[in-house]
């Protein structure tokens, strides 16, 4: 009898743990989705405001890509191995500009959209701190895009560890990219930088082009 009780009182508890950590990963799923939709339409709306001049909407934009995305987290894992063997101040040159490379190419990308809107499907919670959050944007006259985001809450706000378009992992594909470059550059660190510092130039003369139309 007294087996029996223990063995109830322990089930009672598991069954306590485990109904808590499904409400936990509810909340987190939910807030995940909300969390994407608000950054989502900021972002667009920001960048088709036609009323600011483009470099104040890649201004605001810049707050929001902060604000969203986990960047030096995304920056090491496409950079891959090399990060390992680059030096403090490679590191933090390459961060540097690494994050302009990423913020002009979203920018730019988010300021082609007009009308888009998005809207979410379902999310799902892995191992209680990774969320997906599925989504569609929807283009008038034209076929959804099928978009996939991965959420983490690392320091207890939600951060974009990475983004799956119709299938194709940005942060894998980037990661493949950079690899490519460090093969031809001899696996240096400063011929990852160089290129990445003439996609810049590249990147702001498009910026600078769209804001003398």
């Amino acid at each position: 009898m007294i087996l029996s009780r223990r063995a109830a009182l322990a089930g009672a508890a598991a069954t306590f743990v485990l109904a808590g950590q499904a409400r936990a990963e509810s909340a987190f799923g939910d807030g995940a989705g909300v969390f994407i939709k608000d950054l989502a339409d900021r972002a667009i709306g920001v960048l088709n405001d036609r009323s600011m001049p483009v470099q104040r909407r890649v201004d605001s934009f810049r707050a929001l890509f902060l604000e969203g995305f986990d960047v030096p987290t995304i920056a090491q894992f496409v950079m891959g191995r090399a990060w390992a063997r680059a030096t403090d101040e490679q590191r933090q040159t390459y961060l540097r500009v690494f994050e302009e490379v990423t913020l002009l190419t979203w920018a730019l990308r988010f300021n082609e959209y007009a009308g888009e809107t998005l809207k979410l499907d379902k999310t799902r919670v892995e191992g209680g701190r990774v969320a997906f959050v599925d989504s569609q944007v929807v283009r008038p006259g034209r076929d959804p895009v099928k978009v996939q985001w991965r959420i983490e809450r690392p320091r207890g706000a939600y951060k974009i560890l990475d983004i799956v378009v119709e299938g194709s992992s940005m942060a894998v594909a980037q990661r493949a990219d950079y690899s490519a470059v460090l093969q031809q550059g001899n696996g240096k660190v400063d011929a990852l930088i160089a290129a990445l510092n003439t996609k810049l130039d590249q990147l702001n003369q498009k910026a600078q082009a769209l804001a003398q139309n």
